[in-house]
């Protein structure tokens, strides 16, 4: 009688989240049309808006008080939605077919990358498909937007927003003494993050495989330069340096947050 063999046990599979993704709702749509329209700090994305809804700028630019001008966001929302609604739920049906491809894997390859699992009190990430021309990310309850209008950019964006919460989740574990508001525009630590994200997209190789990404982040980025190389490049030569170093990726977090610190005055020109 031959010896049963012991049979083999699987590997532990850490935990995941789901992704899922929804139309943005036209009330919270509204809100961010006129937040990032009449109150961004600095005026940041009023010129994505102009480009892209030159009449919903106008509209409000001639409005009495936040009140119309709410009206106004509403309004222009719910015409977009109604305008664009064939292509935004083809657009939705193809893209989480396409995103579901690679889900696993990338929140997977990601959290080896950064040394740290996912949270399992987050049990599902959203993202909002929305009309909405710029796509904020919400930390605290792993929300974001996204656009409709190009799957590969959907892909891209999704991963994008996606990395930034396991990168502030990891951040918070290696400097807990840096306070939470700091996480956002338009404190330092934010800006090193939308640097660096990019990077990991375009640099870990099993990432870039899967997402494809054609980014360097935002168009800004170009003009900005450290010594005589763009400011991408050398925050990209910091990030590789550190991995091919062999170093853990706390210790890659704490030399980009120091070149962060050090050359916080061309950074902040974005």
């Amino acid at each position: 009688m031959k010896d049963q063999e012991t049979p083999i046990q699987p590997e532990e599979i850490k935990y995941l989240p789901e992704v899922r993704f929804q139309l943005a709702d036209t009330d919270s749509e509204a809100d961010h049309f006129y937040g990032f329209i009449m109150e961004s700090d600095s005026g940041r994305w009023i010129d994505t808006f102009i480009k892209v809804y030159p009449e919903l700028v106008q509209r409000l630019q001639i409005t009495k008080d936040k009140k119309e001008a709410m009206e106004v966001c509403e309004k222009f929302s719910q015409e977009q939605h109604a305008l664009n609604k064939k292509e935004i739920l083809a657009s939705k049906e193809l893209f989480e077919v396409e995103w579901k491809k690679i889900e696993k894997e990338f929140l997977s390859t990601l959290s080896e990358h950064l040394e740290t699992d996912w949270p399992e009190e987050k049990n599902e990430i959203v993202g909002n498909i929305t009309v909405m021309p710029i796509f904020p990310r919400y930390l605290d309850d792993y929300t974001f937007f996204v656009g409709y209008k190009d799957i590969s950019r959907m892909i891209e964006t999704s991963a994008h927003e996606i990395v930034h919460f396991l990168w502030f989740k990891k951040w918070k574990e290696v400097f807990p003494e840096i306070e939470r508001y700091q996480y956002e525009s338009p404190h330092l630590a934010w800006r090193l993050s939308e640097i660096i994200d990019p990077i990991i997209l375009q640099c870990q190789p099993e990432i870039k495989e899967l997402i494809k990404p054609k980014r360097w982040g935002y168009s800004s980025f170009e003009q900005i330069k450290i010594g005589d190389i763009s400011m991408i490049d050398h925050f990209k030569k910091v990030y590789l340096n550190s991995v091919a170093s062999g170093n853990d990726f706390s210790t890659t977090m704490k030399l980009l947050w120091e070149e962060a610190k050090k050359h916080e005055k061309e950074i902040s020109n974005f």
